[in-house]
This record gives structure tokens, sequence and C-alpha cells, in this order.
């Protein structure tokens, strides 16, 4: 893994458009897999595991609340974009500014479905690809 001259930590992965777009909208998991391993590698000694469970929990809620209200559901994932945002000013440090840096953008793909289908199984890919991150940032160490 690359390391930054200054801190001695893992420079974190950022996936371009082009590698969202394979994930989120296409749903290829080979793509998924690797950079979940990529991404959570090297946040594994950057960002706390409440860190990025609160952000995940959130996701995951509103996964579940989907089919009940798909309106409000696509509302509050639009809404997960400024939260990421928050948190990651909140909390500070290189490993949060870089997930949101990855996981914005997949959001702004998950809503560029053409209906409110479409939109579902892209937020499905999103939590999908948001969970193996959570995986291998635990399997790497993440503390």
């Amino acid at each position: 893994m690359p390391y930054n001259d200054r801190d001695e930590k893992p420079t974190i992965p950022i996936p371009d458009n082009a590698t969202i777009a394979q994930i989120i909208s296409k749903g290829d998991p080979e793509v998924l897999v690797i950079w979940a391993e990529k991404i959570g590698q090297a946040i594994a000694r950057q960002v706390t595991s409440s860190q990025i469970r609160n952000i995940f929990g959130t996701a995951r809620q509103i996964q579940m609340r989907w089919e009940a209200d798909a309106e409000a559901a696509y509302r509050d994932a639009v809404l997960l974009r400024p939260k990421l945002s928050y948190f990651a000013k909140r909390e500070g440090g290189q490993g949060m500014a870089s997930l949101e840096r990855i996981l914005s953008p997949a959001l702004e793909e998950m809503s560029r479905g053409k209906d409110s289908h479409e939109r579902r199984q892209r937020f499905n890919r999103f939590v999908d690809f948001f969970e193996a991150i959570v995986a291998y940032h635990k399997f790497h160490g993440g503390r």
C-alpha cells in the first residue's frame, strides 16, 4: 500500500467515476470486491469501527425502509450525502474525508436511476459496496 511522506499512513485509493458507475449502475461484483478491499485496508488504521458503523447503520436503515415507503427512503438516501460531509468534518482526519469522497459519488450515481425501482437497485449496490468496505476494514485490523 502506498504511503504519504508526512504521516506514514496508507494513501486511500479513490475510485474514478467510471469505476463507481461499474459498481453502482452495472452491479459488477468483481470490481466492487477489488475496490472495497483496497479502501477497507487503507482506512483500517484511520477510521474507527464506530465511526464507519455510524454511517453504515444509517444506510442499512434506509435500505430496510425502502419497500414500505420508496419516496421517503430515496429522500433519506439523497440526504445521506450531506450527513457524510458532516461526519467527515466532525471526525476530521484523512480517513473519514476520503470515505466521504468515495461514498458521495456512489450516492450521486444511485440518484441517476431512471425510476424508483432502478434507484432502489442502485442503492442496494451502494449498501453492498459499503458493507464490503466495512468487512475489509475489520479484516485488515480496523479498530
